[in-house]
C-alpha cells in the first residue's frame, strides 16, 4: 500500500522585494510590490553587466509599492509537510485531477491536503523509487520514468513495469512524450530519443551548448526537441532540424514550450518569441533570463510564459506588461527551479531545487507596506481622505499616509503624544482628526503637525472612534463614553447620564440625525434629540459587545459583535446571523458594502464576502445555512485576524476598492475584479475501510466491493481535487438506502457508518470549491454487505419452509401427544377399573370366602354347644380363618397403597411375608436381597400380580416340596429385576406343556400356569427349573418402565 500523510498548514510566503532569512516550516509573510525586470540589450558581456546593474537597482527600489496589481504569494511543502524527499524532479496533473510528483524517494500523489507515496517498497509495479519523468498519454495512462532508465505505467489505478526497448540504455529518463501517432518516446539527458514500441533510436542535431535538453509537444501533436541550443522536429518517426535563424546568424535556443494558440514559444538568442507556421508570429521583447539555462518553459492558461532556470529563479512573462522575477530575495525558497506544471484551475506549481513543492499564485488582495514594514506592529485603523490618500493608524508605529506610491510617517516629532493611533477621521473642512491611546485626540494643522483641538487639550481616556458631522460637530467614542465636540465646546455622555459600561467603539449617524454607538460590554446606544437609549442582552440584543455598525438602504441597522457575529436591528427587533446560522466567524470587526450587492466583513477568520440578499434571508428566519465566501491565506491574506474594536477598521476608496486593517498589515481588495473559481472540483473516493483495514480502493479501479457479514465500522475516505484553496473544499455525502438527505460534512474527508445490515448500497459524495461551485455529479461506490448464511434469502425461504414443516410436525406431535395423553387417561382409567375390579374380586374371593367360613363355623359351634370339644375345635378354626382374613386384608391394603409403589418397598414386603409364612411352616428362610436398591417405580398391578405369583411359589414349596429351606433372592438387570424362589425339596418332573402351557390337570400344573399368567399380565415372565431329588427354582423376570 502507498503510504500517505496529511500536511499541516504549509508555509506561506509573499513574493517581496525585501530580502531576509527564511525559516522553512514556519509561517512567515512577506509583502511585495513585485520584482520587475527589463529587457537586455547589447552583446553578451554587455548584457551580463546590465544584469548585475538591474539586480543592484532592484535592491535600491525595495519597499516601493506598485498599485497596478496584487502580489504573488508562495505556498511551500517540504518533508516536514509530508513529502518523502524535497527534490521534485517532475510534475503532472492527470485528468482525474490529482497532482503527481516525481521525487528521488518515490512517486507522490497529492490532492492539496494529503500526500500519498508510492515507492518500490510498497508498490511492486514501480521498478525504482527515483522518479525523474512523468507523462499522461491520450488514454489517461501515467508513464513514469526512473533515474535508472526503467519505465513504469499506471493504468486503471494499478502500476506495472514497461519493458524498455533494447536500444535504450540505463541512463536517466529525462522526458517521456507521445508523437502524432500517440507512440511513446523516451528521451535521455543527451537528447537521445527511443521509441518504446520497437526501439527505434533517433539523435537530434546538437548545438554548441552542453547538458541543455528539453522537449515540447504542440497543439497539433508535433514534438520539438531542444538539444544544447538547437531545435529539431519529430514527425512520422523522423527528426529534422528547425531553422529559424535571424539575419543569417545561427542563434542559441535556451528553452522551448508549446503555445496554446499553435506553434511553440522559443527562448532564442536572448529573446522570447512564438514560432508557428514556419515563421515568427509574436515577440515579447528580450528574454529577461538572458543566458541562464532554462530547462523548463510553460505557457499558462492566461498566456503568461513561465520559465524555470537553473540558477536565477522563476520568471513570469505576461502577454502585456513587464516580466516578474522571483528568487530567494523575494520569497522563492531557492533559485533552482526543476519542474513546472499548471493545474486545471490555473495554479502554477514548481519543483524548486531541494526546497520541495511550491505553489505560485497571484494574490486576490493587495498588501502594501511602507519601507519600515510597520515596524512589525499591527495596523488598527485606516481611512481614505478626499484626495484619495490612505491614512493608517498602527499599534506602536505611529500614523502613515500612502498616496500615489509615496509613504509618509507621522510620529511623536510630528506632534503626536504617542505612537498608538487607534482612530482617524477627516472632518467636513478636510481637517484630519487622530485619536490615540492614553494621549487624547489630535488635529492636523496647516503645517502638517498635530495638536489637540481647543477644549480637548486634556483628554485621558483612549479615543476609540471619531465621527465628524457635516455641520462641524465631531463625535468621539472613548473608553468612558460619548463626547460631542463643537467649536471648542464639549458635552459628555457616560455613566453619569445613565449609560452602563460606556466603552464606545464605533459610531454611526443616520439620516434622522440620530447618533448610534456600539459599546464593548454596554451593547447598543442611541442619542437622538438629546435623549439617550441603550439596548443590552436583557433587551433581546444577542451580544453586549458591539464593535461595528452599518445601515442598509432599507433602514435596517447591522451590528458587528465580538463573539456572536452579525445582528440585524430592524423595526425594533433583533435578528442574529452568527456562526449557528453559517457565518464563518463570530467576531465581526468591520462591515463594508460593495457596488455589486455584496457585503464584506472583516473578521477573525479572514475577509467574508456575502450577498446582502443572503443576510436578509437568514435574518428573516430562513433555516438554510448562510452561503458566503472567505478570503484567507489561500487568497493572499497575511493573517486571518483582522483588527477590530476601533473605528475605522476599514474604508472604501473612490475607485471602489475596500481596505481593511489586520494584525499583520494593511489589506486591500477590488470587488470589481474578484475572480470566481468556476471549476467544480473532481471528486474521488479513495478508500473503503472495514474495521480500520483497507478493503477497496475505488480510485484504483476497484469495482465490486463486498463486505463480509457481521457488525462492521465502515469508513469511506474521499477527496475533492481543487488546489486553489483545498482547505476550503466542502463536501456532502449520502448513503442510498440509509440516508434520506445529504449529510453536510464540511471540510471533513471521511464518512463513517458503524453498522449496516446486509444489502446493496451506494455511497455518494459531492463537493464544492472555495467559491461555492458544486460538482453535483460527485463520485459513487457501490458495495454489498454480505449476509450470514442465516440472513440469505434462500436460507430464509428454506427456514420458512422448514418452519412450516416444523409447525406441521409440531401440530402433528401435539395432536399425537393429546391423543397419547387421552389414551393414557383411558389406560389409567381402565387400569383403575381393573384395579377396582381386582380389589372387588380379591375382597370377594378372600374376604367373602373367609367370612362365609367363619359364619358357617360359628353356626356349627352354636349347634354343638353341648359338646365342648367340638366347640373348641370350631373356635380354633374360626381363629385361624380370622388370621388368614386379616393377612388377606393386609395384602389388599398393601397392594393399593401408592407409598409402596417402589422396588425397595416390594422387596421389604416380600421378605417379611416370606419369613412369616415359612416360619409358620417351620421352614428356614434365607434372603439374598441387595442392601441398596434403585428407586424404580412399580405400579400396584405389578406389585399385586408379582406378590400372588410369589405367594403361590412359597405355597407350593411348603405344600409339595418337603423342603427344609427356601432361598429368596432379588437381582437387578439393565431393564428390570429378577425375583428367585429356590427350595431344597424333592423336586419333580416338569409336566409337558398343554395346548396353553404345561398340563393343568393337576394342582401343581394349575399353580404353575397361574404364575406364568400373572407374570405375562404385567409384561414379565416366569421360568421354572426342577429336577427330582434336587429341589425347584422359580425365576420371576419383571421389566421396569420409565427408569
Amino acid at each position: 500500500m502507498p503510504r500517505g500523510s496529511c500536511p499541516v498548514p504549509t508555509q506561506w510566503l509573499l513574493a517581496a522585494r525585501q530580502s531576509g532569512p527564511q525559516n522553512r516550516g514556519v509561517f512567515r509573510t512577506r509583502q511585495t510590490d513585485l520584482a520587475w525586470t527589463a529587457g537586455f540589450r547589447g552583446a553578451c558581456a554587455r548584457r551580463r553587466a546590465w544584469w548585475t546593474v538591474l539586480v543592484w537597482l532592484l535592491g535600491i527600489r525595495l519597499g516601493a509599492v506598485e498599485e497596478a496589481a496584487p502580489a504573488y504569494f508562495f505556498q511551500v511543502w517540504g518533508t516536514d509537510e509530508g513529502l518523502p524527499q524535497s527534490s521534485v524532479a517532475a510534475l503532472a496533473q492527470t485528468r482525474e485531477g490529482y497532482l503527481w510528483l516525481g521525487t528521488y524517494a518515490g512517486l507522490v500523489r497529492f490532492d492539496g491536503v494529503r500526500f500519498v507515496v508510492f515507492d518500490a517498497g510498497n508498490t511492486p509495479g514501480l521498478s525504482s523509487s527515483r522518479v525523474t519523468a512523468l507523462y499522461e498519454d491520450a488514454e489517461g495512462r501515467l508513464w513514469v520514468g526512473h533515474e535508472n532508465g526503467s519505465v513504469s505505467i499506471r493504468e486503471s489505478g494499478r502500476f506495472r513495469p514497461v519493458p524498455v526497448p533494447p536500444g535504450w540504455g540505463t541512463g536517466k529518463v529525462l522526458a517521456i512524450v507521445a508523437d502524432e501517432q500517440e507512440q511513446i518516446w523516451l528521451v535521455d539527458e543527451e537528447g537521445l530519443l527511443v521509441r518504446v514500441s520497437d526501439g527505434r533510436r533517433l539523435l537530434p542535431e546538437t548545438g554548441g551548448g552542453r547538458g541543455l535538453v528539453s522537449v515540447a509537444r504542440g497543439a497539433n501533436k508535433e514534438v520539438w526537441i531542444a538539444r544544447n541550443g538547437r531545435v529539431s522536429r519529430l514527425w512520422r518517426g523522423e527528426v529534422a532540424p528547425v531553422a529559424f535563424e535571424k539575419e543569417g546568424e545561427p542563434g542559441f535556443v535556451q528553452g522551448i514550450c508549446a503555445s496554446r494558440r499553435g506553434g511553440f514559444w522559443v527562448s532564442y538568442s536572448g529573446e522570447l518569441a512564438r514560432w508557428a507556421e514556419g515563421r515568427w508570429q509574436e515577440t515579447r521583447n528580450r528574454a529577461p533570463w538572458y543566458s541562464t539555462g532554462v530547462p523548463v518553459m510553460l505557457e499558462l492558461s492566461d498566456g503568461t510564459v513561465a520559465a524555470a532556470t537553473t540558477e536565477a529563479g522563476l520568471f513570469l512573462v505576461p502577454p502585456r506588461g513587464q516580466a516578474l522575477h522571483f528568487t530567494r530575495t523575494n520569497g522563492l525558497p531557492q533559485d533552482w527551479v526543476r519542474s513546472l506544471c499548471e493545474d486545471h484551475e490555473g495554479n502554477l506549481w514548481a519543483g524548486v531545487g531541494s526546497a520541495g513543492l511550491v505553489a505560485v499564485r497571484p494574490s486576490k488582495v493587495w498588501t502594501p507596506a511602507p519601507p519600515d514594514r510597520w515596524q512589525g506592529r499591527a495596523v488598527l485603523c485606516v481611512m481614505a481622505d478626499r484626495r484619495g490618500a490612505l491614512w493608517i493608524g498602527t499599534e506602536g508605529a505611529g500614523l502613515y499616509r500612502w498616496h500615489e506610491g509615496r509613504w509618509e510617517r507621522f510620529a511623536v516629532e510630528s506632534g503626536l503624544s504617542n505612537l498608538f493611533v487607534w482612530s482617524v477621521a477627516e472632518d467636513a473642512s478636510g481637517q484630519l482628526w487622530v485619536g490615540t491611546w492614553g494621549g487624547g485626540v489630535f488635529v492636523q494643522q496647516a503645517d502638517g503637525r498635530f495638536a489637540p483641538p481647543a477644549g480637548l487639550e486634556v483628554l485621558t481616556p483612549p479615543v476609540l472612534a471619531i465621527l465628524p458631522d457635516p455641520d462641524g460637530t465631531v463625535w468621539l467614542g472613548t473608553g468612558e463614553g460619548l463626547i460631542e465636540y463643537r467649536a471648542g465646546q464639549t458635552r459628555r455622555y457616560g455613566r453619569a447620564e445613565g449609560l452602563e459600561a460606556p466603552d464606545v467603539r464605533t459610531l454611526l449617524r443616520t439620516p434622522d440625525g440620530a447618533v448610534w454607538f456600539g459599546m464593548s460590554g454596554g451593547g447598543l446606544g442611541r442619542l437622538h434629540q438629546g435623549q439617550l437609549r441603550q439596548w443590552r442582552r436583557s433587551d433581546g440584543l444577542p451580544s453586549d459587545y458591539v464593535q461595528a455598525l452599518w445601515r442598509d438602504e432599507q433602514g435596517a441597522l447591522w451590528l458587528g459583535t465580538a463573539g456572536d457575529g452579525l445582528v440585524r436591528f430592524f423595526q425594533e427587533a433583533f435578528a442574529a446571523v452568527g456562526p449557528s446560522q453559517g457565518l464563518p466567524s463570530g467576531v465581526i470587526c468591520h462591515i463594508a458594502p460593495d457596488d455589486s450587492g455584496s457585503i464584506w466583513l472583516a473578521s477573525y477568520n479572514g475577509l467574508i464576502r456575502v450577498a446582502k440578499a443572503e443576510l436578509d434571508r437568514v435574518a428573516s428566519g430562513s433555516t438554510e445555512p448562510l452561503r458566503s465566501l472567505v478570503y484567507g491565506r489561500g487568497e493572499g491574506m497575511p493573517t486571518l485576524e483582522c483588527s477590530g474594536g476601533l473605528q475605522p477598521a476599514g474604508c472604501r476608496t473612490a475607485d471602489g476598492r475596500l481596505w481593511f486593517a489586520t494584525q499583520k498589515g494593511l489589506v486591500g481588495v477590488d470587488p470589481h475584479v474578484v475572480k470566481i473559481n468556476r471549476q467544480p472540483p473532481p471528486v474521488v473516493i479513495e478508500e473503503v475501510r472495514v474495521n480500520g483495514r483497507l478493503t477497496a480502493e475505488p480510485a484504483a479501479g476497484a469495482h465490486a466491493v463486498r463486505i463480509p457479514p457481521g457488525r462492521h465500522r465502515l469508513e469511506f475516505r474521499y477527496t475533492g481535487l481543487s488546489f486553489t484553496a483545498p482547505e476550503k473544499v466542502r463536501f456532502r455525502f449520502r448513503l442510498a438506502g440509509v440516508d434520506r438527505d445529504w449529510t453536510e460534512a464540511g471540510t471533513e474527508r471521511t464518512a463513517v457508518y458503524q453498522y449496516l445490515p446486509p444489502g446493496d448500497y451506494v455511497f455518494h459524495v459531492i463537493a464544492c470549491n472555495n467559491d461555492g461551485i458544486w460538482n453535483s455529479t460527485g463520485a459513487r461506490v457501490a458495495f454489498v454487505v454480505e449476509p450470514f448464511v442465516w440472513q440469505t434469502w434462500w436460507f430464509r425461504l428454506g427456514a420458512a419452509l422448514a418452519g412450516a414443516g416444523a409447525v406441521a410436525i409440531g401440530v402433528a406431535r401435539i395432536a399425537r401427544a393429546r391423543l397419547r395423553r387421552k389414551l393414557e387417561r383411558l389406560e389409567r382409567q381402565q387400569a383403575l377399573e381393573r384395579e377396582r375390579a381386582r380389589i372387588a374380586k380379591d375382597m370377594h374371593d378372600e374376604l367373602g370366602a373367609s367370612l362365609t367360613r367363619i359364619t358357617l363355623l360359628s353356626q356349627t359351634a352354636r349347634a354343638e354347644l353341648h359338646d365342648p370339644q367340638t366347640v373348641a375345635e370350631g373356635l380354633d378354626r374360626i381363629y385361624t380363618t380370622a388370621r388368614e382374613l386379616t393377612r388377606a386384608l393386609d395384602e389388599i391394603v398393601w397392594a393399593v397403597n401408592p407409598q409402596h409403589d417402589t422396588l425397595d418397598s416390594l422387596a421389604t414386603y416380600l421378605g417379611r411375608f416370606a419369613q412369616e409364612f415359612l416360619a409358620a411352616a417351620r421352614v428356614r428362610c434365607r434372603l439374598d436381597v441387595p442392601v441398596h436398591l434403585p428407586a424404580w417405580p412399580l405400579t400396584a398391578e405389578v406389585r399385586h400380580n408379582l406378590f400372588l405369583a410369589f405367594k403361590e411359589a412359597l405355597h407350593n414349596a411348603v405344600k409339595h416340596s418337603g423342603a427344609a429351606e427356601v432361598r429368596i433372592a432379588l437381582e437387578t438387570e439393565a431393564h428390570g429385576f429378577v425375583l428367585q424362589v429356590e427350595d431344597n425339596g424333592r423336586g419333580f418332573h416338569l409336566p409337558p406343556p398343554g395346548p396353553t402351557g404345561p398340563d393343568s390337570s393337576s394342582p401343581r400344573g394349575n399353580g404353575l400356569h397361574n404364575m406364568r399368567q400373572r407374570l405375562a399380565d404385567i409384561g414379565g415372565s416366569c421360568h421354572i427349573e426342577s429336577t427330582p431329588g434336587r429341589g425347584t427354582r422359580i425365576l420371576f423376570r419383571v421389566p421396569v418402565r420409565g427408569h
